[in-house]
């Protein structure tokens, strides 16, 4: 629980009070005072639970997303390898023939972009 949900609680029944005595006394004044301290209170509590809730919503993003990588990891135990053969496999012709790897690359995306812009 926030401090803001706290200390607003409290600000909030001590300006009831206040205004209560104030009313009971016919003080405006102090009613008034009194008011005044409990909106405060009011604000502040509602602040306190907003935060609340933003941690609450956190929290569960957060195992959200670690669930989902359990369970990527569960499901694809061989992953990692795979990405490393395919990078390896795709390194090395690019290594050994730097420039027709880059023509290849050109063209398949002047490709890529023409079927992309006729279709729009």
């Amino acid at each position: 629980m926030d401090e803001n949900r706290i200390t607003g609680e409290i600000k909030k029944v001590a300006g009831q009070v206040e205004g209560a005595a104030g009313k009971l006394t016919g003080d405006k004044s102090t009613e008034a005072e009194g008011r005044a301290r409990e909106l405060e209170g009011t604000a502040e509590n509602l602040v306190g639970q907003a935060k609340d809730a933003v941690s609450d919503v956190a929290d569960r993003a957060s195992s959200i997303a670690k669930d989902a990588i359990r369970a990527g990891r569960e499901r694809l135990p061989d992953a990692d390898e795979v990405y490393r053969r395919g990078n390896q496999a795709v390194r090395s012709p690019v290594e050994a023939m730097p420039f027709a790897s880059l023509v290849v690359a050109l063209g398949a995306g002047y490709l890529l972009g023409l079927l992309i812009h006729r279709r729009g």
